[in-house]
């Protein structure tokens, strides 16, 4: 069963500039990368490891990838297991927040690199939540460990980053690509994943301990993705469903002035 490619985040990541100490500690984990800030947010990096340890690591939230650049493991340990720990989300939910612990305590750009902590969250998720797509991923990512061990050559984060170059094959600022689009819609359009990416935020559009807000940013992007010209899936129909959702289930949304403009110029486009 696929598994989406980027998963799922703390919904005070959303305005994409916060610290990781402004969370609030009972904040539930909501859908990753929602925010139209992220992209100008990403493009001011410190340093070249958040982008590192996403290009090595897919499933990695902006979120998880911005605790390894900012030596904020821990941080972000504690607040996935509020996520973790909150019976109103689902299983699948609950499961992510303990898979992207393990996913930031294995990363090769993480100076914090814990391989046996990561082995422990990620044989959580298997004992635990055995019936989740989490569990899968975490089964590959044990085996991966494993694998790393018995490399001769074992690097820091710094070496490591020392000889690290950007993929050429992955323009997530295309200019062609909306504004708005987060780096999750924008990586399942360019590597043509978007049927994973519609399945991740779906989870949230339809999980009941998700609030409103973070539902009507998964109906847009949603509706961003499947209208981008650059999408190898690009389906008029089904960004105007989703938008059309957008609106009549939520037209007080913030969101929902952009939501109606490019639904508009979605219908047009077909006159």
């Amino acid at each position: 069963m696929p598994f989406t490619r980027s998963l799922l985040l703390s919904g005070c990541l959303l305005t994409g500039a916060l610290m990781l100490s402004a969370c609030s500690p009972t904040t539930p984990l909501f859908v990753a990368q929602l925010t139209t800030q992220e992209v100008a947010e990403y493009k001011t990096l410190k340093s070249q490891r958040m982008t590192a340890a996403i290009e090595e690591e897919g499933d990695l939230l902006t979120y998880s990838a911005q605790a390894i650049r900012d030596a904020k493991s821990a941080q972000a340990e504690q607040l996935y297991l509020d996520g973790y720990r909150d019976r109103k989300l689902s299983d699948e939910v609950r499961a992510i927040a303990l898979y992207q612990i393990g996913l930031i305590y294995m990363s090769r750009y993480n100076d914090q690199r814990d391989d046996p902590k990561a082995l422990n969250y990620l044989n959580r998720v298997r004992n635990e939540f055995p019936q989740t797509q989490a569990a899968g991923r975490s089964a590959e990512r044990i085996v991966l460990i494993s694998r790393r061990a018995q490399e001769p050559v074992q690097q820091s984060a710094r070496e490591r980053l020392a000889h690290w170059q950007p993929s050429q094959n992955l323009d997530l600022y295309k200019p062609s690509l909306d504004p708005d689009m987060t780096l999750l819609s924008r990586r399942a359009v360019l590597k043509n994943r978007t049927a994973e990416a519609e399945e991740l935020y779906l989870l949230a559009v339809n999980d009941s301990g998700v609030p409103a807000d973070i539902k009507t940013k998964a109906l847009y992007q949603l509706g961003l993705m499947y209208l981008v010209a650059d999408n190898p899936q690009a389906n008029r129909d089904k960004a105007i469903g989703y938008l059309r959702r957008l609106l009549a289930q939520y037209p007080d949304s913030e969101l929902a002035d952009k939501a109606a403009r490019h639904l508009d110029q979605a219908l047009n486009q077909g006159d």
